[in-house]
């Protein structure tokens, strides 16, 4: 399932757990279990890319309706990339 899951992330433009769960057929608590598995195997990495945390908010648009609530966000890492690729050799 780790696989499964680590492929649909790399397939997917903006990955959603709950989208995920779905895709996969598996609970949101088994996809969110899967999540925390590839990041300790070094597969996934949370992203600590500029998000709205790190940004003025004062003289946003949007300022009045943010939640201020980062958006998280994933990468796959080189061995990540390296077993992907050799799933696709191999499949």
């Amino acid at each position: 399932m780790l696989k499964q899951l680590l492929a649909a992330i790399n397939d997917a433009g903006y990955v959603s757990k709950p989208a995920l769960a779905a895709e996969l057929g598996r609970p949101l608590v088994l996809v969110e279990e899967g999540f925390a598995a590839l990041v300790r195997m070094g597969y996934l990495a949370e992203d600590a890319g500029a998000g709205c945390v790190d940004l003025p908010c004062g003289k946003c648009p949007y300022a009045s309706m943010c939640q201020k609530e980062p958006v998280q966000m994933w990468k796959i890492t080189d061995k990540g990339r390296d077993l992907l690729a050799n799933m696709q050799r191999a499949g």
